[in-house]
């Protein structure tokens, strides 16, 4: 237990009986009895956000997040299926708990998954993903300035008008938005070195 005037960003708590992971905090007030720490959090398992208002010297737990390693199976209705790659052991997470990230799980990726008393809560999914773009309309007419993409795992989302059939787009995983497009130097650019007259 911790009094909520040293809750920070990122902490792992129960409050009203659920596990949450603070998203912000701000403290408001003056005085050690007039100070209120508010929180927005997100809950686990159910994804939905809220806003909580704390006393600053109210006690609230604070959980222990476990990373655990785990290799994603196949998907059972509205169960994925995930294996302990140390234990071989499963464990199944609802599609609530998934969310929209779904459409990155591939059979057999590796993963880290975060338990909490021994239960998982939450997939720890990369923040950026790497995809490729499979279908593009041609630049729009007019003034617009977004188009409808599809990417190599299903995923529809609008992309800048200049990405094409074939390009690799960088994408946010949380909102599921385009962030930008890969792009390779090539070696052959760079200005050949000129050969030294050999010194007499």
């Amino acid at each position: 237990m911790k009094p909520a005037i040293d809750v920070r960003v990122g902490n792992i708590l129960r409050l009203d009986g659920k596990v949450c992971k603070v998203l912000s905090q701000e403290v408001k007030g003056t005085g050690k009895s007039g100070k209120m720490v508010h929180v927005k959090v997100r809950f686990y398992g159910e994804g939905n956000l809220a806003d909580k208002s704390l006393r600053s010297d109210e006690r609230v737990e604070e959980c222990e997040l476990q990373h655990v390693k785990m290799q994603y199976s196949y998907k059972d209705g509205e169960q994925f299926i995930f294996m302990n790659l140390e234990s071989f052991e499963q464990f199944s997470l609802p599609a609530a708990l998934v969310g929209r990230q779904e459409v990155f799980l591939k059979e057999n990726m590796e993963i880290n998954m975060e338990f909490i008393d021994g239960k998982p809560v939450n997939i720890a999914f990369p923040e950026i993903a790497e995809l490729e773009v499979v279908s593009a309309p041609p630049p729009l007419g007019g003034d617009a300035n977004y188009k409808e993409a599809e990417l190599e795992n299903g995923l529809k989302i609008l992309v800048p008008q200049f990405v094409k059939s074939g390009d690799r787009i960088r994408v946010t995983v949380e909102n599921l938005a385009y962030l930008e497009r890969v792009t390779t130097k090539s070696l052959s650019s760079a200005p050949a070195k000129q050969p030294q007259a050999p010194k007499a």
